[in-house]
């Protein structure tokens, strides 16, 4: 399994060193080799072991690969005392370089390595096309009036994708062009006013697995759940969440990233993650309730701010210890009852868990004194 890079190299550095012009010598010399390399590669993959092609295959590709990090190494560290013409001599066989390795993905897909890291001038072009496209889907938002945290996500993308310290791999650069493309025509189908469920569900089936994504979905769907008046509601939505996101079809097979799972069975992780959570609360009422240690429909005579303020006075006193003052609004909304109000909505108690209302205060503060009166009568 000859190595057919070696001779091609030493032509490249060689005309180099000697100062050749590209716009005469050195363009015949290094395309005829450049031919010759590629049409000696198609002719040996007939003449090979089926189980070692995939291997020879990619020996070339890093090959061309290292060859245009050198190369472009010298116009970075000013070798060769490179003046403006000689680094453009070079850039013009990285690009014959670069066209080499596409080649190859067109032609041998089957052996080509999709997760080896594309060249840096690769690389820059698609930076410069992401930034393009983000352009014009930001256009498309402002349209549709999508609303903040829709934009928000978006911007977000752009920014973890340009900052990437890594170069994207062959399989990304393949992906984000389909991406791109389904995204901005996804757009033009939908109608204004925009909101995060669509590009949830967009998104989610484009397969785009990135961390960034799946922190936003992640952040939506708890923001979401404390807007919920009560567990009831919560479970509600969150299995509507789980329903949205499990009949998702999927437009484009391979994810993002492939060393991480499919957005969609993360996000669906994450969802069974705050069932769970929600059905713990539950158990833990259930079993206080069969117990005889709270009546189901426990009633006060406070107010709902009332009942807020005593609740809190306990949890300052050391009565009442939770790690979790959500975990505790939910319980007491669930199990108790005012004189005011059969059902208190958990979000009207938290209003008056963390308000101060002075009126209030003292009619607790009264209750308070008449138990102290009580204890001191009785004990």
């Amino acid at each position: 399994m000859r190595y057919e890079l070696i001779s091609f190299r030493e032509i490249i550095l060689d005309a180099l060193k000697a100062g050749k012009s590209v716009c005469k010598e050195l363009p015949a010399e290094i395309l005829e080799e450049s031919k010759r390399v590629f049409n000696t590669v198609q002719h040996n993959i007939t003449q090979i072991a089926h189980d070692r092609l995939k291997a020879y295959i990619r020996q070339h590709q890093r090959g061309l690969m290292q060859l245009m990090d050198e190369l472009e190494a010298m116009v970075d560290e000013g070798d060769l005392n490179a003046a403006q013409g000689k680094n453009e001599e070079i850039c013009s066989i990285v690009h014959l370089l670069n066209q080499m390795v596409f080649d190859l993905q067109q032609y041998l897909p089957d052996y080509f390595d999709y997760d080896c890291p594309v060249s840096t001038a690769t690389q820059k072009q698609l930076l410069l096309t992401i930034a393009e496209n983000f352009g014009q889907i930001l256009n498309h938002l402002e349209e549709l009036l999508a609303d903040d945290e829709t934009i928000a996500i978006f911007k977000h993308l752009f920014e973890h994708l340009k900052s990437s310290p890594k170069r994207f791999t062959f399989e990304q650069a393949v992906y984000l062009n389909d991406f791109f493309g389904s995204v901005k025509l996804a757009l033009t189908k939908l109608v204004p006013p925009l909101q995060m469920p669509e590009i949830i569900l967009l998104l989610t089936s484009l397969n785009f697995n990135h961390p960034s994504f799946y922190h936003s979905c992640c952040s939506h769907f708890n923001h979401e759940l404390q807007k919920c008046e009560n567990i009831s509601e919560q479970y509600r939505l969150i299995h509507f969440f789980k329903k949205l996101i499990g009949q998702v079809f999927k437009t484009i097979s391979i994810p993002y990233h492939r060393n991480l799972p499919n957005i969609d069975e993360s996000l669906l992780r994450y969802i069974e993650s705050e069932i769970s959570y929600l059905k713990s609360i539950d158990s833990i009422a259930e079993d206080l309730s069969n117990g005889g240690i709270l009546d189901s429909n426990f009633k006060v005579t406070f107010t709902v701010r009332q009942l807020a303020i005593f609740i809190h006075l306990q949890v300052e006193a050391g009565i009442i210890t939770t790690q979790s003052p959500k975990m505790l609004h939910q319980y007491i909304t669930k199990h108790y009852s005012t004189v005011e109000k059969e059902i208190i909505s958990e979000k009207s108690f938290k209003n008056a868990y963390y308000g101060n209302a002075s009126a209030d205060i003292e009619k607790v503060i009264n209750k308070i004194v008449y138990m102290l009166a009580i204890a001191q009568e009785k004990y």
